[in-house]
């Protein structure tokens, strides 16, 4: 079964670049074999071909859940979808939308979900908040069990 943890976000605005400073923790984590490791930045219909032949996807970014800056939610594509009335993530809508389209193609993955970290703020900056840079390896750490639990329910499958 393949599978992929894919980081969002754009390190120049500041808490956004949250996914991908995520994933170097993750590295660190020991990820289950053969899982991939994606930077994809800010993918737009790039997401498409990342997508193509994972079985099991997991998305790390920094998402406005109204939490405390720093805190750490896991979600699935229908808890997100129920949750539209809150703006979740810069990369929300797109993402949402292709893997829908990945669907529609069936070119999507069998499991998908997405931890995030609640930002404080989100402008052009290089670094991270304080308190998001303090929940990266909690949030690596929810990352990599979630691929775990995903890939071990799919084993079933």
């Amino acid at each position: 079964m393949s599978s992929a943890i894919i980081a969002l976000g754009n390190p120049l605005m500041g808490d956004d670049g949250a996914g991908p400073a995520a994933l170097e923790f993750v590295r660190r984590k020991d990820p289950p074999a053969g899982a991939a490791l994606v930077d994809a930045g800010t993918p737009g219909f790039r997401l498409l071909h990342i997508l193509t032949d994972v079985d099991v996807a997991v998305f790390v970014d920094a998402a406005d859940f109204g939490g405390a800056p720093g805190e750490i939610r896991s979600f699935t594509p229908s808890e997100v979808g129920s949750l539209r009335s809150v703006p979740l993530s810069s990369h929300q809508d797109d993402v949402l939308q292709i893997v829908a389209l990945a669907a529609r193609l069936g070119q999507c993955p069998r499991h998908v979900a997405f931890c995030a970290i609640q930002p404080a703020r989100i402008v052009p900056a290089q670094a991270l908040t304080p308190a998001v840079a303090a929940g990266l390896p909690a949030l690596a750490e929810e990352v990599v069990r979630t691929l775990r639990t995903m890939l071990h329910d799919g084993e079933g499958s």
